[in-house]
């Protein structure tokens, strides 16, 4: 599999040219995108799919600020099989999207250390 893309100077400059903004918006995709992942497990095993889209959802919406087109369709295709009620297929896409997750997180931190130290 390919590294996973991501877009920091496109980040940066929808920020303003924010640096500290930027470093925030990294830190919470570092620390939150994990805790979504296990709520999303968590609403998924509990048969709660309107939960799960909700998740998935916000999930999206973080990583888009650093433009992570990958991770954008997944959590845009767990969203779909939530509203259609097919836990089944969210069972089948949530691995590929953890490992999506984990290599984002993997790399953003060094991002952050260059951010925090500019």
């Amino acid at each position: 599999m390919l590294p996973i893309e991501f877009d920091l100077e496109r980040a940066l400059e929808r920020l303003g040219g924010d640096r500290e903004l930027l470093a925030r918006v990294v830190g919470f995709i570092c620390d939150d995108s994990p805790r979504f992942l296990l709520q999303i497990d968590g609403f998924l095993e509990a048969r709660q799919l309107d939960e799960v889209e909700r998740m998935a959802h916000s999930l999206r919406g973080l990583v888009s600020n650093v433009n992570c087109l990958e991770i954008e369709e997944k959590t845009r295709e767990i969203e779909r099989f939530a509203r259609d009620n097919d836990a089944s297929a969210i069972e089948q896409a949530l691995p590929p999207l953890k490992n999506l997750i984990g290599k984002l997180v993997e790399r953003l931190g060094p991002a952050l250390c260059g951010l925090e130290a500019a």
